[in-house]
């Protein structure tokens, strides 16, 4: 969650919109206004209210006509430019999805946006030494 503070500059984020705008509304979020702003546009935070699991809303002005109204915000970030999508995990299993309780899964994370690092060689049994339980 990001908090902004009244009186800070931040920029219109639009990530679901297929219109790439958002419409000011009321306090409640129910009462839509004519005004739409397009995603980076430039507002000033005039007010704040907090509204739990619902999320925060925001009440903003543009300030090349003083067009204000409430956004939530997630149609609100701290950057002129949106921010690049965070690396997705994909996760490889290669158990087919069913296994006996109790059995561990052969289960790695792949990140999708490094490409894989180079496997190091385990190291040979005599150097590894002793481990937890086992016996010479």
């Amino acid at each position: 969650m990001m908090v902004m503070a009244v009186g800070q500059h931040v920029f219109v984020n639009c990530p679901e919109e297929r219109t790439g705008s958002v419409v000011l509304a009321d306090e409640s979020g129910k009462v839509m206004s004519a005004v739409h702003l397009a995603d980076g546009v430039e507002v000033e935070v005039i007010a704040w209210r907090p509204r739990g699991a619902s999320g925060t809303r925001y009440r903003v002005r543009r300030p090349s006509d003083s067009a204000d109204g409430w956004l939530s915000s997630t149609n609100l970030r701290k950057t002129a430019i949106a921010p690049p999508a965070p690396a997705r995990e994909t996760v490889v299993s290669d158990d087919g999805g069913s296994r006996p309780f109790g059995q561990q899964s052969h289960t790695e994370r792949v990140r999708v946006s490094h490409a894989p690092s180079p496997v190091e060689p385990l190291p040979s049994d005599e150097s590894r030494g002793r481990r937890f339980g086992q016996r010479f």
